[in-house]
Formats: C-alpha cells, sequence, structure tokens
C-alpha cells in the first residue's frame, strides 16, 4: 500500500514538468518530432498522454507511444509561456558559473 502511494507521488512530481509542456503541445496542436531509443523518430501531433505514453496522430492515424522508448520530444516551434514566464530566446541560459581549474 505504502509503495503504491510512493509511486503515485513521484508520477505527479514528474508530470509537474511535463504536463505543462505536454498540454501546450496538445492545445495549440504544434507539430512535434520524438526521437525513439532506437534513434528513429515519429512525427505528428499531440492529441492525448498520461503518465506512461503519449497517444501521438500523424497521417497514418493514431500511435500510442510509450514514454519509456523515447528519448526526447522536439516542438517544431519554441513553446513559450508554460511557464509563466516569458521565453527570451536572446538571452543567454543562467546557470553555475565557470570555475577555472588552477594547476600551477
Amino acid at each position: 500500500m505504502q509503495n503504491q502511494e510512493r509511486n503515485e507521488r513521484t508520477h505527479s512530481r514528474d508530470m509537474r514538468i511535463q504536463e505543462p509542456f505536454l498540454n501546450h503541445c496538445r492545445r495549440d496542436k504544434i507539430p512535434v518530432t520524438i526521437e525513439m531509443v532506437d534513434r528513429s523518430e515519429k512525427n505528428g501531433q499531440i492529441i492525448g498522454f498520461d503518465h506512461q505514453a503519449i497517444i501521438l496522430e500523424d497521417e497514418n492515424g493514431q500511435n500510442m507511444i510509450y514514454k519509456s522508448a523515447m528519448i526526447a520530444i522536439r516542438p517544431r516551434e519554441a513553446v513559450n509561456y508554460i511557464f509563466n514566464d516569458a521565453y527570451r530566446q536572446e538571452q543567454p541560459l543562467k546557470g553555475y558559473p565557470e570555475y577555472p581549474a588552477n594547476f600551477s
């Protein structure tokens, strides 16, 4: 019982970044390219998803793709405003400062 509750909490935490991204692509009908673990690619529109799979629609119909078989999802256009912050492509990414190594 505790194991199941822990798994559900983990899934809800994992969905915090996935859900806004996938929902935005689905709602705005943004075409995506999904790269699979075998390095093949699938193109289409996301029409639904849950914590285990994504339904992708292409010219041949609908496909259910398990997330465990994916490496990356690349939208064909920028996904803006999904984290309540404007996307600023012209600004460099913020990260940790570089620490120069002193080998003398």
